[in-house]
């Protein structure tokens, strides 16, 4: 299926005609003739979605094109009286295509859920604003439709005033959504929407713009678009009941249909339980397994196109459990699958406990940062579905203030003192208390009663009293390590849902749980908004993206930027040193721009008298240069342990993020025509609208007055010694640039934002979630300053999760290469990369996994970078930010990274790490011509005896490159010349090899899989349909034979696409200039193997091996 961009409201459809299979469209991309637009009938544009919008007037409506190319010039969107929003007589509206998406919105009051506009329509997707004069005829106001009047709906009328839709008449004004609400299509036909049953209401934060609404709409819209592409698709729904009473029966209802073109094999559908429900049955007809607690699973084998199951799921809920249960169900197929979206789906149901009420505490502060610990503080949440009076009830024995009301989904603060905690906090608390329980330093107990007197939650903290009743086991401690005033004690959060975990009255409930690595063992600080950036950011956007590396090009792209802005640069970083770029920033200032650098107040070394100096500089010039600082003695308390974050917004149009600080080290701005010295690193430059948005909400977020921790200007450094003079030189000569300009990809990415201390240990997402992906045949490289071999004393009580994850990659079949820095390393701390490497490495050798750990320092000044490279199923991810391996990094630190897929980018960066790597090769070896890994594509495996029939020959191509090779009209064959009797054959075009992967041809895929249980990735004999043949060049040999290997001896050759050799294979008899041959193979059905797999000198004694153990597709290793 295409990849739709989130956020595209007006979807346009393939005629129905199409779907009951007659003419296909084939290679429809954007715009449609004018001579081939259909006349519009009803339903050929339906409403699909429309909402209120979060408030005020931020309405918007999604249309979707059922019956296409529409005309739509003239159309008009409006009410129940014509002539509200008229569509103007421009091209762009002559012919939009089936399937295509428009959301077209008030854009005098956007709602906050938009995407950025969008006017390309290849991808059926696009997004306009009421107002956009090029596109309507009338800009002058938006057709609103009110709240409370229920006959008030959207009508889509063509250009004859005939009504195509009117959602007053279908679905009806029943529906018609309130305040705050939207009306979204859940059917898969155009005449489904007169059916009140197909549609539903709900808040519009809920609203589902550009993505179809459920699986089963999502997949119709897909499928109707006419760039999607013939694959499975395997739709996955539940259904709950919105609330149940604890202890009772709770029933799902379960679908799973193939909605694609093609067959999905060995389908697994996954259902994951929440805590505290039990499986009890189902009526699936399948057996079902359980891998784990609580996780269900139904092998279902192969499900045919359009084909389906549905049953129910029962479950027990435990008479302990409050509050929202979450339910996800996902499917699985060894079919490819290009939309992936409706694989997934959750269910939630509100459990209500009789015994319980829906409030709980939330998070406590009981050490507070202020004098007297006045900010001490408690939140509350309540969970369930009704508003709750807290009128008499009380905090141990403290009571709460009169009239205070909980909202369903509400968390408020109550405190000792409002006004310590709102210099703490950054806001004002909900409560204060007229008299504050008090709570010990060193533990004790919190106790909510109701306005009976009833203890409705407990916590247990420190040395507390654990037999206190409504309280089981140990109780929850501070995250050891990090500092104890200030730390926050808070309920731990659902990776997919952001709720709370149902209450257990145990420490297993609370973030600072030690047995949960992932989930546990959080940190928590005043000034943290850990529910704002909870998750992860995501989006998938058109954009520019630009890799710079250092030493090499950074500088250079970085000043580009900071040249290049019109009014506004705002950034953070650790340290500002750059002579160049301060002078860059300084002339920025001058011309007008408003430059602001937020930095740390209390780096590793302190602020240098240089960072002072390039400051003052800045701020005479009219820019403002901010710390983040620390200051107990005036009750100051910075809200991170470092702002370690390194980006520069430029115009609120791009962003820089990366992994280098603004230092002379970093960037340095000498001539590199003769080479330079520094160190090495990444920065992504992006014009990504949605990424810029976020990074901007996180800058807006820290460089916040509200906290006294921000300081402007450098009257609180000592003063600048006498005569000071800041350093300006920088670079040098030793490494040799290889990359003299930064490298620009263009396209639509998806893109995801990590960052530090909120979200960048999730593991559903994120870089461990992408991490957790690879498996057999995948790649993960990792190029850090550092990668901590455990987060404390050792990595069984302490791991690092980063590091597990790679680990845990390379035992999954990947492989995991870890290039950490040499430069600032120090061999003798328990925690320096030499000790990571040697953990790695045991493993690897007790384990025999593809992991390989190594040190080194490639341009001069060390490695700086925080780069994770990931390649799965030959798709190439790319994260590079300022996130290192150490506790701090991920848990208390500002840290921000940028994810990405980039086919581009990963191969770019894939080269940077293999010129970094130390391929080290000792003098003695280096005397005898040893040779580096090539540089092209390689014969790897030759099996030309097998047992039995010769159909089971096959030969095996590998890439030991960095790069993917396109090997579209690549040969192979044995005739060493056009007119030798023997065979060649071609890859067909869009054949590409990854690198570090194989390619299997073999002379007949039955024969292959009959011996080795799997298929080859082509074949030279027809004998399997899903097996692609290479394809026979008659201008080769003898067009009545086919390419067979001789058992006495042959040539195998590998030419491109314009007959040029690659490389050559000889053995026995066989011959080719200037290639040595390898002696016939002792066994029968063992194979001539390259070892190591990259080695090539042309002499097949030396670069090959006989091996009595054939393994198509497996990297041959030292």
């Amino acid at each position: 299926m295409f990849k739709r961009m989130c956020w595209l409201v007006v979807t346009v459809w393939v005629s129905m005609l199409l779907l009951l299979g007659f003419d296909r469209v084939v290679g429809l991309v954007g715009r449609v003739p004018e001579e081939t637009a259909v006349t519009a009938a009803p339903y050929a544009v339906i409403v699909n979605e429309w909402s209120q919008g979060h408030g005020g007037n931020q309405e918007w409506v999604e249309l979707l094109v059922v019956q296409g190319p529409a005309d739509l010039r003239g159309w008009d969107l409006g009410d129940n009286s014509p002539g509200d929003l008229i569509f103007s007589q421009d091209l762009f509206w002559q012919a939009v295509p089936t399937g295509t998406l428009l959301l077209i919105y008030n854009g005098s009051d956007p709602d906050e859920i938009l995407p950025a506009d969008d006017q390309n329509m290849d991808d059926c997707l696009v997004v306009i604003p009421h107002n956009h004069a090029q596109f309507f005829t009338d800009t002058s106001s938006w057709p609103a439709f009110a709240n409370a009047t229920a006959t008030d709906n959207p009508y889509l009328r063509d250009e004859a005033d005939n009504i195509i839709h009117n959602f007053s008449a279908d679905p009806g004004s029943s529906l018609h959504p309130n305040a705050q609400q939207n009306a979204a299509y859940l059917g898969t036909t155009a005449v489904g929407v007169s059916e009140v049953a197909n549609w539903q209401n709900d808040t519009a934060d809920q609203a589902t713009p550009g993505q179809g609404n459920g699986s089963s709409n999502a997949a119709w819209i897909n499928q109707l678009c006419p760039n999607a592409a013939e694959t499975a698709d395997l739709a996955v729904s539940k259904l709950a009941p919105v609330q149940i009473e604890a202890g009772g029966i709770l029933t799902y209802e379960l679908q799973i249909q193939n909605v694609g073109m093609l067959t999905a094999e060995d389908v697994i559908l996954t259902d994951s339980l929440p805590l505290g429900v039990t499986y009890l049955q189902d009526g699936s007809g399948y057996p079902v397994n359980q891998p784990h607690p609580g996780v269900l699973m139904w092998q279902m084998g192969q499900l045919s196109a359009n084909d389906g199951h549905q049953f129910v799921l029962t479950t027990t809920v435990s008479h302990t459990v409050a509050g929202t249960l979450e339910n996800v169900i996902t499917a699985t197929t060894s079919t490819t699958e290009t939309n992936l979206s409706n694989n997934r789906d959750t269910a939630l149901t509100i459990v209500q406990n009789s015994s319980e009420t829906a409030v709980l505490l939330d998070a406590v502060l009981y050490n507070g940062r202020a004098n007297n610990d006045d900010d001490e503080a408690v939140a509350l949440r309540n969970v369930g579905a009704a508003s709750v009076d807290l009128t008499h009830w009380r905090l141990n024995d403290k009571a709460l203030p009169a009239s205070l009301v909980v909202a369903p989904g509400e968390t408020i603060w109550l405190t000792k003192n409002a006004a310590a905690f709102t210099r703490q906090f950054g806001f004002a608390p909900d409560g204060e208390l007229v008299s504050w329980p008090r709570l010990s330093n060193t533990g004790g107990e919190v106790l909510l009663t109701n306005h009976e007197g009833q203890v409705v939650d407990v916590l247990v903290y420190e040395n507390g009293d654990t037999s206190t009743a409504g309280w089981s086991g140990t109780a929850v401690f501070r995250l050891r390590g990090f500092g104890a005033d200030g730390q926050i004690l808070y309920r731990m959060r659902d990776q997919q849902t952001g709720f709370i975990m149902p209450d257990t009255h145990t420490a297993a409930d609370w973030a600072q749980a030690s047995a949960d690595v992932i989930n546990g063992r959080k940190l928590r600080y005043p000034g943290w908004d850990l529910d704002t950036y909870f998750f992860t950011a995501k989006m998938t956007e058109t954009a520019v993206i630009t890799v710079a590396i250092a030493p090499d090009n950074a500088y250079e792209a970085v000043v580009d930027q900071i040249d290049s802005a019109q009014h506004i640069i705002q950034g953070e970083t650790l340290t500002f040193e750059n002579a160049a770029i301060a002078d860059a920033l300084v002339r920025a200032s001058q011309r007008g721009v408003s430059v602001t650098l937020l930095m740390e107040g209390g780096p590793a070394a302190g602020v240098t008298d240089q960072e002072h100096y390039l400051c003052q500089q800045l701020i005479d010039a009219g820019g403002v240069c901010a710390f983040m600082i620390n200051d107990s003695a005036q009750n100051v308390f910075d809200r991170y342990d470092y702002l370690h974050a390194k980006f520069l917004l430029i115009d609120g149009q791009r962003v820089m993020i990366g992994s280098q600080n603004l230092s002379p080290n970093s960037m340095p701005s000498d001539d590199k025509q003769d080479g330079t010295w520094g160190r090495r690193g990444v920065i992504l430059i992006t014009d990504a609208a949605q990424v810029v948005a976020h990074v901007q909400s996180v800058f807006d977020h820290d460089y916040d007055d509200a906290h006294p921790d921000i300081i402007l200007g450098v009257s609180h450094l000592p003063p600048l010694p006498p005569g000071f003079v800041p350093i300006t030189v920088t670079g040098g000569t030793t490494y040799t640039v290889r990359y003299p300009e930064p490298a620009a990809f263009s396209g639509v990415f998806p893109f995801e934002i990590v960052q530090s201390p909120e979200n960048s240990l999730r593991n559903v997402d994120g870089l461990l979630g992408l991490v957790a992906q690879a498996d057999e045949g995948d790649v993960v490289l990792v190029q850090q300053l550092y990668e901590r071999p455990f987060w404390g004393s050792n990595p069984v009580d302490d791991p690092n999760p980063r590091l597990e994850a790679y680990i845990d990659a390379a035992r999954r079949g990947a492989r995991v290469r870890i290039l950490l820095d040499a430069y600032f390393n120090n061999a003798a701390d328990a925690h320096s990369n030499t000790v990571t490497c040697a953990y790695v490495k045991a493993i690897a050798w007790q384990e025999n996994l593809k992991l390989e750990c190594a040190l080194a320092n490639p341009t001069g000044l060390g490695i700086h970078n925080k780069m994770v490279l990931v390649q799965i199923d030959g798709q190439g991810f790319v994260h590079v930010g300022s996130i290192n391996g150490s506790e701090s990094s991920s848990k208390a630190n500002r840290e921000v990274a940028l994810q990405l897929q980039s086919n581009e980018a990963y191969d770019l960066l894939a080269d940077v790490f293999d010129h970094d790597w130390p391929y080290c090769a000792y003098l003695p070896t280096v005397l005898h011509n040893v040779v580096g890994p090539a540089n092209h594509i390689l014969i790897s495996e030759v099996q030309y005896n097998p047992p039995g029939e010769d159909a089971g020959e096959f030969v095996e191509l590998v890439n030991p490159t960095p790069r993917r090779i396109d090997m579209s009209g690549f040969s192979l064959g044995d005739a060493v010349s056009q007119d030798n009797f023997e065979d060649v054959v071609r890859f067909p075009q869009g054949t590409v090899l990854p690198p570090r992967h194989t390619l299997v041809i073999a002379t007949s895929a039955a024969a292959f899989y009959a011996e080795f249980n799997q298929f080859p990735d082509f074949e030279i004999l027809e004998t399997e349909t899903a097996v692609p043949n290479l394809i026979d060049d008659p201008a080769w040999g003898d067009p009545a034979t086919f390419f067979q290997l001789g058992n006495t001896g042959d040539e195998v050759i590998l030419r491109d696409g314009q007959d040029q050799v690659i490389d050559v294979v000889t053995y026995g008899v066989g011959d080719y200039p200037g290639v040595t041959a390898c002696p016939l193979v002792t066994t029968v059905g063992a194979v001539l193997e390259r070892f190591p797999y990259w080695q090539d000198t042309n002499n097949c004694t030396l670069d090959f091996r006989e091996w009595p153990f054939p393994n198509p597709g497996q990297l041959a290793e030292p």
